[in-house]
């Protein structure tokens, strides 16, 4: 069951056939926060201060996002459906090779954490709005595919005999999604000071550690 603060993505992606002054204000709006989030940055700027940037009332605004996180979420979705792509297709090589399941784990980790780290500000803005649960969840689509690609690659590992058939497979894809989430990635990155390439490179050492 979706909560009253798990927004589903549809509702956030422009209509098929959305209206040519909708249009125009989705334009508006999505241009202006753009702006103000590279001059200040996403935890910076309120809903009031874009809707004065894209001149576009209130009331426009939020009907066309509930919140912040709805915005950061539509300003992610190209991104995203690139991101998507490559890991795709990252996999689909690396399976016509026959690496074994954990190295396209360790792959799929470093480049996620990579995404992560560039689109920090955005990604947690999302999670924070309640869009996206804490952990790996159901939406949007970037965290169920974080979720799915994970769980399918230990099944495979199980599967293959690379790792003990004893582990329990749904707890163990939620603990090593647990640093990418981005309130601890951003934790590990602007508390702690990891690098973006410690934290890959450990999730890694991780992953090679359960082949043993």
């Amino acid at each position: 069951m979706i909560s009253d603060n798990e927004i589903e993505w549809a509702n956030i992606l422009p209509p098929a056939h959305e209206r040519r002054d909708a249009t125009r204000n989705r334009e508006l709006i999505l241009a202006a926060a753009r702006s103000l989030f590279a001059e200040r940055g996403v935890a910076n700027v309120t809903m009031a201060e874009i809707a004065v940037a894209a001149q576009v009332g209130k009331g426009t605004l939020y009907r066309r996002f509930a919140n912040k996180g709805e915005l950061c979420l539509l300003l992610l979705d190209e991104n995203l459906r690139v991101h998507e792509q490559e890991m795709l297709a990252l996999l689909q090589r690396l399976a016509g090779e026959n690496a074994p399941y954990l190295a396209r784990l360790e792959h799929f980790f470093g480049h996620v954490a990579a995404f992560t780290d560039h689109h920090m500000a955005l990604l947690f803005e999302v999670q924070q709005a309640g869009i996206a649960p804490a952990m790996a969840g159901i939406d949007p689509p970037y965290f169920s595919f974080q979720h799915m690609t994970v769980a399918g690659l230990l099944r495979g590992a199980r599967s293959a005999g690379e790792i003990d058939h004893s582990l329990d497979l749904e707890m163990l894809t939620g603990l090593l999604l647990a640093p990418l989430t981005p309130p601890y990635f951003r934790y590990l990155r602007e508390r702690r000071g990891y690098s973006v390439e410690r934290i890959g490179a450990f999730l890694g050492q991780l992953v090679r550690q359960m082949g043993q």
